[in-house]
């Protein structure tokens, strides 16, 4: 591995380095993303209909004075969603590609995300790995736990197709 300065980076020094992430709760699944890209974590608000969109995109909500596009992972990997529960929440994340003009994606979770500091040694790649699945950077195993780091820039990338933008 190499650092910022392009140096090699030693075993000893890499087995030092740690990153704190969160683990969201969806429905029948985890994902994981580096704690950075959580702006927020809010209870269920309502959500404004959109029409003539994707199933994946269940609408839009009200943050922060801001019309948030809200993204159904489950759906983008082709799955059924299920019925929001009580402990339903809703994750405001970050995005990574500021020429797209999407600012801000929330996704709805179950319960709330907990907060992981992973350390090199204690993710795994899950040998179950779907390369078709472009909204799947990895699927990966921490600890013995399936989670999957999805790839944030792919959905901002079809939401800036649909012309969404805030």
């Amino acid at each position: 591995m190499v650092n910022k300065a392009g140096q090699q980076i030693s075993e000893e020094e890499l087995a030092e380095v740690s990153v704190r992430c969160l683990i969201l709760g969806l429905h029948g699944m985890n994902l994981l993303l580096p704690n950075t890209m959580v702006a927020e974590v809010i209870d269920t608000i309502k959500v404004t209909a959109a029409a003539n969109t994707p199933e994946w995109l269940s609408g839009f909500v009200s943050w922060r004075g801001r019309n948030v596009a809200l993204v159904s992972f489950e759906k983008l990997l082709g799955l059924e969603t299920v019925q929001r529960h009580d402990d339903s929440r809703m994750v405001i994340l970050n995005t990574v590609n500021d020429k797209s003009g999407v600012s801000f994606i929330a996704l709805e979770v179950q319960g709330l995300p907990h907060l992981s500091l992973l350390k090199h040694g204690m993710l795994e790649y899950d040998d179950n790995n779907n390369d078709a699945e472009p909204v799947v950077l990895a699927r990966m195993v921490v600890d013995g736990e399936s989670v999957i780091v999805p790839n944030v820039e792919v959905i901002e990338r079809m939401l800036h197709n649909l012309g969404i933008s805030a």
